[in-house]
């Protein structure tokens, strides 16, 4: 499930916010995601995850698009497939593709003699994976103005919209000198 929920907020006493975030999203969209270079982000790898892992996580939580957008010219189609029948059969094959995927990867991954690296048989199963990213920016105003828009792809569309959300709940806490922006960890005051 796509999801964003900030880790850090702080503002600096200037009136400077800096934001990071924890994102799950499809792999897919990830190349889409890292063209804004104002972000500062740690992405999970596919290289590093165990194949077996991998393979689990594409089974049991695996990335099936939001909507399907019908067949169009250039990038911005505005058509999805609405019928209840062709939408199922869209997802059947989705997931065939899926097993299909795992299916060849398990082969690559098992040959007796010549077991091929977890790194190019998890790449197999990118299209069916979420990713973990932690991201930090003190500026998402231009993500938001192009993703967060009805003309941008679904899935980073509804990231944008979730990370929007989260911001925009969130309270910056005011740093001041000496004082650092550190996700994940809890400072204890003397």
């Amino acid at each position: 499930m796509i999801s964003a929920k900030v880790i850090a907020d702080s503002k600096s006493v200037r009136g400077e916010r800096l934001t990071t975030f924890l994102l799950t999203f499809p792999r897919i969209i990830l190349a889409e995601f890292n063209t804004h270079r104002a972000f500062s982000r740690n992405s999970a790898s596919s290289r590093a995850i165990p194949f077996k892992k991998m393979v689990e996580s594409v089974e049991t939580n695996p990335f099936i698009p939001i909507a399907w957008q019908k067949d169009h010219k250039g990038m911005q189609g505005t058509e999805y497939l609405t019928g209840e029948g062709e939408i199922e059969y869209a997802k059947y094959l989705w997931l065939t593709a899926l097993e299909d995927a795992v299916q060849n990867a398990q082969c690559l991954h098992s040959e007796s003699a010549k077991v091929i690296t977890k790194q190019i048989c998890n790449r197999l199963l990118e299209p069916f994976m979420w990713h973990t990213v932690i991201c930090t920016a003190t500026d998402y105003e231009n993500f938001f103005k192009l993703r967060d828009h009805e003309a941008a792809e679904i899935h980073i569309q509804e990231l944008a919209r979730r990370m929007k959300e989260a911001m925009n709940n969130s309270t910056p806490k005011v740093l001041h000198t000496g004082e650092w922006h550190i996700p994940f960890v809890e400072i204890e005051e003397d």
